[in-house]
């Protein structure tokens, strides 16, 4: 069952663990940094995804990175936008992130060109939007 985004800024917040808005609404992604071997990650988690420290360290991720791959989904749950695109955004901190791509066509993407971080509203269900991370072409 989708959440909505009251529901996902409730148990999941968009301005939380994982993200972070500021004041005027720009978006922050929150990594982990193992103080053990040095693993940085997306999203942050209690243990270190490699070596299972519990020595977790949080930083602030980088709002732009470059496109690794794409794909256009056509069949989504219910209420999604379809088609889609999801793809991997590698981040300058070492951290490749899954994410929607938003603010752009299929046939204008590229293998490594240049996005930054926003948010946006995926799909709607009965009790309203459905919001997430997302990066956009940086477009100029």
């Amino acid at each position: 069952m989708a959440r909505t985004a009251e529901d996902i800024h409730e148990k999941y917040p968009l301005d939380g663990k994982a993200l972070r808005l500021a004041a005027d609404g720009t978006p922050s992604m929150i990594g982990l940094e193992c103080g053990d071997c040095g693993t940085k990650a997306f999203p942050p988690v209690p243990v270190c995804p490699d070596c299972m420290s519990e020595n977790i360290l949080e930083f602030n991720l980088s709002d732009k990175g470059s496109l690794y791959t794409w794909s256009v989904v056509h069949v989504a749950p219910s209420g999604w936008k379809v088609p889609y695109i999801s793809g991997y955004v590698d981040l300058p901190d070492g951290v490749r992130v899954f994410a929607h791509i938003v603010g752009t066509e299929p046939e204008q993407l590229e293998m490594d060109m240049d996005v930054e971080l926003t948010t946006a509203v995926i799909g709607h269900n009965n009790d309203g939007p459905v919001e997430t991370y997302a990066f956009k072409p940086v477009l100029g």
